[in-house]
């Protein structure tokens, strides 16, 4: 049986080898999962899902939005995967549409398979189904895992992979062990490499355009200033499974730790600025969500990845003031120092 003839729930076969540990026994039980809750009735609709996929800090929630600001005559509905136990992506995309659905704590392609098949079936299911689903993977998840527990349901069919490359920091990432196997995973499951950012690189593209080649060759690469895609683009490709089944036998988890702060009151501004700025190095990604005592009326978005960050006004996340502030940090576990973190940012 071919990647692309996977008809019915009970048709997929994973190869397991021992490598895969856990990751694939998690995978197993969610397409179990899948064809214990789907209907064995022959689908009557066909809904096309694209993975939004790329390595923490890539640029993928902005992409999202940017689909769903044009969503071209399309009703879509969004599932928003997070590795920390607080989902950022899913509040800074919900404003924007409705139909999204947070899938938090665990990557799709291994921990949290159970969730995705609901969500997905609850989607399927209403009286007006959406005319696609756009899934905005964890930056460390392989999307080849969660394309296969997705299509153990009979009335999904995969329209397309993304996966978002940084290009600002991507020569680094690929080049470090401790990244390298997850961005290759994400990289090879991909029908589309968008690049994004490249605004920022401008003089080095064609350098990052030939290392991405030179590391996935075959591939398709469109170039994203400001996660601005058409959405006629990179929806309705239906590039099928090109992938083989089976995520890495790398295990991207034990590579990353993450740490959460939540607060119910408005913080002080030059508190938590200064906190951020003094962050040790191996925190490669962070973003938050903060209401500040002297401008509680507005919330103001921060991110950082690597050594960038930015702290901008989003005024139309002022709905979300109930929830306070909050804060997901992540990085490199060989080198977390909780106790430097609790410092800084009790």
């Amino acid at each position: 049986m071919t990647a692309g003839s996977h008809d019915r729930a009970d048709d997929i076969i994973v190869p397991v080898s021992p490598a895969a540990g856990k990751e694939t026994l998690a995978m197993l039980m969610g397409i179990f999962e899948a064809a214990r809750v789907v209907p064995r009735a022959v689908a009557t609709v066909s809904l096309p899902l694209t993975i939004v996929s790329g390595f923490l800090g890539s640029g993928k929630t902005t992409l999202v939005n940017r689909l769903l600001s044009e969503p071209g005559g399309r009703r879509i509905a969004v599932l928003v995967n997070d590795f920390a136990a607080v989902n950022i992506d899913e509040e800074l995309i919900r404003f924007q549409s409705e139909d999204t659905i947070g899938l938090t704590n665990g990557c799709a392609c291994c921990s949290i398979n159970g969730d995705l098949v609901n969500a997905i079936q609850r989607l399927i299911e209403r009286k007006e189904p959406p005319d696609a689903i756009v899934l905005e993977a964890s930056g460390l998840a392989d999307p080849r895992g969660i394309a296969q527990v997705a299509l153990a349901n009979p009335a999904i069919r995969l329209d397309a992979i993304l996966t978002l490359v940084d290009c600002e920091t991507f020569p680094e990432r690929i080049r470090d062990e401790r990244t390298r196997p997850t961005m290759l995973a994400q990289l090879s499951a991909a029908d589309i490499v968008v690049m994004s950012k490249s605004d920022l690189i401008e003089d080095r593209l064609d350098a990052i355009k030939g290392l991405i080649e030179s590391s996935v060759p075959g591939r398709a690469i469109l170039e994203a200033m400001h996660g601005n895609i058409p959405a006629n683009i990179v929806l309705g490709v239906n590039a099928g499974p090109s992938f083989a089944f089976g995520c890495s036998a790398a295990d991207h988890h034990t590579s990353f730790a993450s740490t959460t702060r939540s607060w119910s009151t408005p913080i002080q501004r030059d508190v938590i600025t200064r906190a951020l700025r003094e962050l040790p190095q191996n925190i490669i990604r962070a973003k938050g969500i903060f209401c500040f005592k002297d401008d509680d009326q507005r919330r103001f978005v921060y991110q950082r990845v690597g050594k960038r960050e930015s702290l901008e006004a989003a005024p139309e996340l002022s709905s979300i003031a109930q929830h306070g502030s909050r804060l997901v940090l992540i990085g490199f576990s060989e080198q977390w120092d909780e106790a430097e973190v609790s410092r800084l940012i009790p």
